[in-house]
């Protein structure tokens, strides 16, 4: 209290300070509703799928689904096989792409020549951007007659043409999490490495990695999320035949599949009721293997000794140890060290060789297919193409509304979901308290394994929520849509601002601090540029992302006959993606089909052009900030 006029002291700070107090308590406000996006869309996401199921547990028919039998017409409706395929396609995915992962992150840091280790990277951040029905495509017309002619007892559409798709679509996503981690791995214990004599194979397997737990588990939970959730891979190419595979020669559903197949069925019918069973177990499944995760890697986590700790009891512990979802144990002789490590370097510069060779066969196999048709009959078919541009008529024998549609996706969904995924990273990293900490990141993880095909029917169902309880009638739209991407790939931001601050150098973090700033400016002006390139490369994920994704869009507003651009954000859209899976799957003739090949270039090319702008941007925010420093 003030001793004359009876007022808090408070009241007689300058206005500027107080000010500056009231801006700092809004962010606090501001990130931490942000931060709860995520566990509260987790939440809306199992409420609605169980509020969509109580038809069928009230009606006794969840012994109708738990079988192995699919015969909707002879009122069979088990939906095992489809789980069964599922995991049986995500494991055999990720069983292929994490090694191959773990060794190209090997070659560019520290086993191949810098010029070398840039144009791998190079490669895989042009894989990120690849479409999921591009790799569709090309397997289809490519992988699938190759399958076939080599097995005579297959069709080509299997397991064993479905898996090696898969595992190219995740393996950017897997790379790209590893590498940004083991960037940030201190220097002074890779000097510690060399100093004690290890090759770079060595320091690479003994030091970086061991040191990147955290990374590597991430990106596992993301990678293996990214997997069963696909549903285009599986729809295209796996063959929708609803049996348990038993052999890698086997079609098969996988209930991603099934809810694209089914979703148009009758909405009183036990088949459309199955729909969001399929989405409550892959909901379901997605979560147990995220928290199982979580559990194995904070019992890891007790167990460990700090790395800072050099002398030799913890060198012995660390030895014996192994790091998360890391294959290999540290080896006790000379020999066996040696031969680890050399088989390492094979395995990585064979993975290169891999990548290198996937990626120039389905760009050269797309050029060759869908060169020969890009001309302007290709974006506005008959149509004049400045009427066309100007939105004064249709379009319908042409991809210029898809391509407009598609950067419109874009544009609508990362500004949705830049702004909320770098705010509850800040806050998970600056503000959260450890419980609440543990219960947002709970929240987050649980978001990232969420399938795109659960998102859309996420969507989906909250429409069907309205219509059938309220007198609005709302429908699919491009705002709904956008929505629902944006919250797919919320994670990918949310994860990577939060590590990436986290990474920022204590000598850096205390900046701000000693020359007076508060917390908030502190993060606004030097913890944010300082982390910006780690950011940047979450963001490049989110574009490529919403960008290809077509099952979320499937769900909730793309259509292939609308004729213009959409005019509001209430209005349906065509979407490159969308239009390149209806043509492949119901062409008529070869036109039909080179159009199809045609729009997937038009699609490559679109998302290479956002990469490369989000890639460019991050290198130069990255140059300014460390010769501003």
């Amino acid at each position: 209290m003030s001793a004359r006029s009876g007022q808090p002291a408070t009241s007689n700070r300058p206005a500027g300070l107080r000010g500056t107090e009231r801006r700092e308590k809004l962010m606090h406000l501001v990130l931490g509703v942000a931060a709860l996006v995520s566990l509260v869309t987790v939440t809306l996401i199992l409420l609605f799928l169980v509020y969509f199921c109580l038809p069928l547990i009230t009606g006794g028919q969840l012994p109708r689904l738990a079988s192995w039998q699919w015969q909707p017409y002879q009122g069979h409706f088990g939906i095992l096989p489809m789980a069964a395929g599922s995991l049986c396609l995500a494991v055999a995915a990720l069983a292929m792409a994490y090694p191959l992962a773990i060794g190209i992150c090997g070659l560019a840091h520290g086993l191949a020549p810098q010029p070398v280790a840039r144009w791998l990277l190079a490669i895989v951040h042009f894989m990120a951007s690849i479409p999921t029905v591009i790799y569709g495509l090309v397997s289809v017309f490519l992988l699938v007659p190759i399958v076939r002619d080599g097995f005579s007892e297959s069709s080509g559409f299997c397991l064993l043409a479905a898996a090696p798709t898969l595992a190219l679509l995740v393996l950017p996503t897997i790379i790209l999490l590893i590498h940004v981690e083991l960037e940030q791995v201190d220097l002074r214990l890779r000097v510690a490495g060399k100093a004690l004599g290890l090759t770079p194979a060595g320091e690479f397997l003994w030091v970086a990695l061991p040191c990147c737990k955290r990374g590597l588990t991430v990106a596992a939970i993301l990678g293996f999320g990214r997997a069963i959730g696909d549903t285009l891979i599986s729809l295209m190419v796996a063959g929708n035949a609803p049996r348990l595979p038993l052999s890698p020669l086997d079609s098969m559903r996988t209930l991603t599949a099934h809810v694209a197949l089914v979703v148009s069925t009758d909405s009183q019918s036990v088949e459309y009721h199955s729909l969001f069973a399929c989405g409550l177990i892959l909901f379901v499944t997605t979560a147990a293997v995220t928290l199982t995760v979580r559990f194995l890697r904070s019992r890891r986590n007790r167990a460990s000794l700090p790395s800072e700790q050099l002398d030799d009891r913890t060198s012995r512990r660390h030895r014996r140890s192994r790091s998360s979802f890391f294959p290999f144990r540290v080896p006790q002789t000379k020999l066996s060290l040696f031969a680890s490590e050399r088989a390492f370097v094979v395995w990585s510069w064979l993975g290169g060789v891999l990548i290198t060779g996937a990626v120039v066969t389905v760009v050269g196999f797309l050029a060759f297919r869908g060169g020969r048709t890009l001309n302007m009959s290709l974006l506005f078919g008959d149509t004049s193409p400045g009427e066309a541009i100007l939105g004064r008529q249709p379009v319908f024998d042409g991809i210029w509304p898809a391509i407009v549609g598609t950067v419109q996706l874009v544009v609508v969904a990362s500004a949705i979901a830049v702004p909320l995924g770098i705010a509850s990273g800040i806050y998970l990293s600056e503000y959260a308290s450890s419980r609440w900490r543990y219960w947002l990141s709970v929240g987050v993880d649980l978001l990232a394994g969420i399938p795109s095909i659960v998102m859309g029917l996420f969507g989906f169902a909250v429409i069907l929520f309205f219509q059938q309880t309220l007198s609005l009638r709302p429908n699919t739209c491009l705002l709904l849509a956008a929505t629902c991407l944006a919250l797919l790939v919320l994670p990918y931001l949310i994860r990577a601002t939060q590590t990436s601050l986290e990474s920022v150098p204590s000598e850096i973090r205390l900046t701000g601090p000693a020359l007076g700033l508060t917390k908030g400016q502190n993060i606004c002006r030097v913890l944010l540029p300082a982390a910006s390139r780690g950011i940047l490369s979450g963001l490049v994920l989110t574009v490529g992302r919403i960008a290809e994704d077509t099952a979320v869009i499937l769900l909730t507003g793309a259509v292939f006959f609308s004729g213009f651009a959409p005019h509001r954000l209430l209005d349906n859209f065509e979407a490159l993606p969308y239009t390149i899976f209806y043509l492949h799957d119901r062409y008529e003739n070869a036109a039909q089909l080179d159009r199809a090949f045609g729009a997937a270039l038009v699609l490559l090319t679109l998302t290479s052009i956002l990469f490369g702008s989000a890639y460019w941007l991050q290198r130069t925010l990255h140059y300014r900030w460390k010769h501003r420093t």
